[in-house]
């Protein structure tokens, strides 16, 4: 039995031989060809290096597409559809929606490091309410953060095309108007407007107080009946008159 076995595989051993050497008798004989075509100057016809070399380069892609992190997937992708997989999903493709989205891309360390997803039911944006809304912008409040917030937001979209501008596309166009933002204080209420216009001023924020007699030379078609002070954000957005606590309608103030 011993005997048998040894002579199975020495029979395997030497089909196994054979066949390498099949193998290397082929690839030797292409090898040659390919050489005696570079020395005749004929165009290659079998160029086996360069065919292995792209074989091991699809399998390189290959690899590293199943690698962890990476966006392979066996199905067919619909561009229609969202990505399956994000780091960040917002909810909601308002005003602060895509803020946050795009403020995340931009601190971002490496570039498309982190995958953001912007979920909005109303892609038309037809009763949305970022473009539904007055849009006004204040500088008028009573914490520092608020301020601050507001101010940069103003320096953005005054120079928006420094950051959403698109090559070779028109420029953007906002409609962002620089008329001012006015409150009004009875009153019971104007100290708090004194006191938050002390932060307000502290904050680097562009604002001024008005008495009456000031409000009716800026704003004279203003009824000034119970009001006793004003604050005025100067000229960085559309003009809204806010009697403290209430909006009422928008009008124009003197420059």
């Amino acid at each position: 039995m011993s005997m048998w076995k040894g002579l199975h595989m020495t029979a395997r051993a030497a089909h196994g031989i054979h066949v390498s050497l099949r193998f290397i008798h082929k690839h030797t004989r292409l090898c040659t060809l390919w050489s005696r075509n570079i020395s005749t100057g004929r165009p290659v016809q079998n160029d086996f290096f360069k065919d292995l070399e792209n074989q091991f380069k699809a399998f390189r892609e290959k690899a590293a597409d199943a690698m962890p992190g990476s966006d392979w997937t066996p199905f067919e992708k619909n561009r229609s559809l969202p990505p399956e997989r994000a780091d960040i999903v917002i909810v909601g493709g308002g005003v602060v929606g895509w803020s946050i989205a795009y403020w995340l891309k931009q601190k971002e360390m490496i570039r498309d490091g982190v995958r953001v997803l912007v979920v909005e039911r109303d892609p038309t944006y037809s009763q949305a309410s970022t473009v539904l809304s007055a849009g006004g912008i204040r500088q008028q409040f009573s914490l520092p953060e608020n301020i601050h917030l507001s101010m940069i937001s103003a320096d953005f979209m005054r120079n928006i095309n420094e950051h959403l501008s698109v090559l070779n596309e028109d420029p953007v166009d906002l409609q962002f108007n620089h008329s001012g933002y006015l409150f009004l204080a009875s009153e019971k209420v104007a100290h708090i407007m004194e006191e938050n216009y002390r932060t307000q001023r502290y904050a680097g924020a562009k604002v001024s107080l008005l008495s009456t007699t000031q409000l009716k030379e800026k704003c004279p078609w203003i009824n000034t009946d119970g009001v006793v002070l004003a604050s005025y954000g100067l000229p960085l957005t559309g003009c809204y008159l806010f009697v403290a606590p209430f909006l009422v309608n928008p009008g124009h103030c003197r420059a």
